[in-house]
């Protein structure tokens, strides 16, 4: 990869914002994360229209890694979304109304200028930090804070091709998993799809008891019996719920209770292999 061809490619573009954003369509997606990670100083034009990088402490607080590791583990994320996309969908996602539920620092937003222009992109999280960090670093897509447990997404007027949901469900509560996945559903076109990530049982022996302390066989007897295993965090309680922990959720769980949704398939990566993708068309 020479990195140098893909900065004079941008630099074309001048100081026509739109242009940057449509030159990212054409370069392979760890190029675009590349770019985005950094553009060397004498740039100008390219680095005051894309985003600068989270600094590294933002990137090791919300996912433990942070540089090119984490940056792997974002385009292996992508690519298997894009793929599952393709083939349970039967299209690609240019030129999608994406929506990143959970959207964090933005790193995954940004990887989503592969396939579309930011206008039809958006991001929410519950956290207003989160979206003040976006906003900091120039993250460029429809950006706005959500309810812990949403009755519906803070863009009453959009309807997404995609929403995407990575390491959200892995963390929520029963309460806020149900109100989150009821919410999606009413801004998911029809003929739409969305993608989430949930931890198999196995992932309860891997469990780092630094982050949360957890009864691992009564989280595996939960999941082996109910299909839905939760341990709080020590957190504020909203409504009477603490909305955030550690979670797993079986397969058997989403299609028992999750009635507005069909599993079409599912996915995994080494990079991250206690996040499985779940791909779901709405009924």
């Amino acid at each position: 990869m020479d990195r140098q061809d893909f900065y004079e490619t941008l630099a074309m573009a001048g100081n026509d914002k739109a242009a940057i954003f449509r030159a990212l369509r054409s370069m392979p997606i760890d190029a675009v994360a590349d770019v985005l990670n950094y553009v060397p100083a004498e740039y100008v034009n390219v680095r005051a229209a894309i985003p600068a990088m989270a600094p590294e402490g933002v990137q090791i607080s919300w996912t433990g890694s942070a540089g090119y590791p984490l940056l792997m583990q974002s385009c292996a994320f992508v690519r298997a979304l894009e793929n599952g996309y393709r083939r349970f969908n039967g299209r690609g996602l240019d030129d999608a109304e994406i929506l990143d539920f959970g959207c964090g620092w933005g790193r995954l937003i940004r990887l989503m200028y592969k396939f579309t222009a930011p206008d039809n992109i958006y991001g929410c999280d519950p956290w207003d930090r989160s979206i003040e960090l976006c906003k900091q670093s120039n993250v460029q897509a429809h950006l706005a804070v959500s309810d812990y447990l949403p009755f519906s997404l803070p863009f009453p007027e959009a309807k997404f091709d995609l929403i995407y949901s990575f390491s959200v469900f892995t963390h929520l509560s029963e309460r806020a998993a149900t109100a989150a996945i009821t919410a999606c559903r009413k801004s998911i076109k029809e003929n739409g799809m969305m993608v989430i990530t949930v931890r198999p049982l196995s992932y309860w022996d891997h469990h780092e008891e630094a982050q949360n302390k957890v009864d691992r066989e009564q989280m595996k007897r939960d999941h082996a019996t109910r299909g839905f295993a939760y341990t709080p965090h020590d957190r504020q309680a909203i409504d009477g719920d603490i909305t955030y922990g550690d979670t797993s959720i079986s397969l058997d769980y989403i299609r028992a209770n999750w009635q507005d949704w069909d599993i079409v398939g599912t996915d995994c990566f080494l990079q991250d292999p206690f996040q499985t993708l779940v791909f779901l068309r709405p009924r």
